[in-house]
């Protein structure tokens, strides 16, 4: 025999009263989704502010471990060799502009220059190359193809002179912006022990190992990233103009910088930087274009396969889908910014993931005394965080170690405890 069913209070029953629980919680995501967009927007608003402060950041991180070998060599306050690093980086700066400047605005007005003659060049290689490329009734008009780029390059040279002036008040908020980011990173560089040691008085004693594993994962991300990417950009340059000199492709310093410059972009930039001295090789150096093709993608991707990833060894450590995921938020965020330092920082933050989910950090994160010797630096190793009541410090000891042959070494590693004072 049974009863009839339970009832709630209010007179609904177990059925209605899950349609009520999903309704609710249909309309709370709904409204925090909502909240959400709306506190995107206003961040949004702040996204210059904050890429302003973060260029000042990087500006004085580059310029830290200049300013300490000097301090360590010149017995002198800390802000004169401050003042004076930037003075005469600034200066160096200036000189390396004009000069680039001065370069790539002589060899572009020597190229219009000759734009008859090289059309007619230009026209006869595509007119050869059409000759070559007909398959049956399939013909591909190649001088078709050029009259196009050219009229779109015509068109987009009109729409930059149509847009002078606001070309040139971007360039004035250009100019000031950089002042200011120099500015701030003046002050951040000077004032940067006193800064730190706010910080990590900030947070509390629990939390000091998590503190100062982020600490280093920032330094050893963007430290490791930058100076792989500078050294790539100048081999690039430096491959480009062996290569170009070898087999005489005028205008080397314009094709040489902007590949460089291309090397610079994360992931997509090799194959872009190989772009401007191909083009350079096709249109002025005729017979020569096939092997300055063949001798840059092989050297490129030995520099790209060998070279980058042990450059970038202990420094970024990322899957390439976290790269590429990297550089898509990256430049969704912040623009071209974004796509240059989006992976150092999903870097830092899979690093702290890592570490939160795994208890596993790459044994560069760790603290200088308990990194392996016997273990490269992008290797992951488990971690463990030991709190021994509350007056004492957290920190990491290595327990366990997976080497990449797929072994295990097991290591421990204890400090003597102090006794408190009676």
């Amino acid at each position: 025999m049974t009863g009839p069913a339970l009832e709630t209070p209010g007179g609904l029953g177990p059925r209605e009263r899950r349609w009520l629980i999903g309704f609710l919680v249909l309309g709370c995501a709904y409204f925090a989704v909502l909240l959400l967009e709306r506190l995107l927007a206003v961040v949004g608003g702040f996204g210059s502010i904050v890429l302003i402060l973060f260029l000042a950041w990087l500006l004085s991180f580059v310029m830290s471990p200049l300013v300490a070998w000097l301090e360590e060599r010149l017995d002198a306050p800390r802000p004169p060799i401050v003042v004076g690093t930037y003075v005469l980086a600034l200066i160096v700066l200036g000189f390396v502009l004009f000069y680039t400047g001065a370069a790539l605005t002589q060899q572009v007005a020597e190229m219009a220059e000759r734009y008859p003659e090289t059309e007619r060049d230009i026209l006869a290689v595509l007119a050869d190359w059409q000759r070559n490329l007909q398959f049956g009734r399939l013909q591909i008009d190649l001088t078709d193809l050029y009259a196009g780029a050219v009229t779109q390059a015509e068109r987009l040279g009109r729409d930059i002179i149509g847009q002078a002036q606001g070309i040139a008040g971007g360039t004035i908020a250009a100019l000031g912006s950089l002042f200011l980011i120099i500015v701030l990173s003046l002050y951040m560089l000077m004032d940067s022990r006193r800064i730190l040691a706010r910080l990590r008085a900030a947070v509390p004693r629990r939390y000091t190992g998590e503190a100062e594993l982020v600490e280093r994962s920032i330094v050893r991300a963007f430290g490791g990233f930058l100076r792989a990417q500078l050294i790539l950009a100048a081999l690039q340059g430096l491959l480009v103009a062996v290569v170009g000199t070898a087999f005489g492709i005028p205008y080397l310093f314009l094709w040489g910088t902007i590949s460089a410059l291309a090397m610079l972009i994360p992931f997509f930039g090799p194959p872009l930087a190989l772009v401007p001295p191909i083009i350079g090789a096709v249109l002025f150096a005729g017979g020569a274009a096939v092997p300055v093709t063949v001798i840059l993608v092989v050297i490129q991707t030995v520099l790209v396969n060998w070279l980058q990833p042990r450059l970038m060894r202990g420094a970024v450590g990322l899957h390439p889908i976290l790269v590429l995921v990297g550089l898509l938020v990256g430049a969704q965020v912040a623009g071209v910014w974004g796509a240059l330092f989006g992976i150092p920082v999903i870097a830092v933050v899979w690093v702290f993931a890592s570490y939160l989910v795994f208890r596993t950090v790459p044994n560069a994160a760790l603290p200088e005394a308990e990194r392996l010797t016997d273990v490269d630096e992008h290797v992951m190793v488990s971690v463990a965080r030991e709190q021994v009541g509350d007056e004492t410090h957290p920190h990491i000891h290595v327990t366990r170690t997976r080497r990449p042959d797929g072994s295990e070494q097991v290591e421990i590693r204890t400090e003597p405890m102090q006794e408190p004072d009676a």
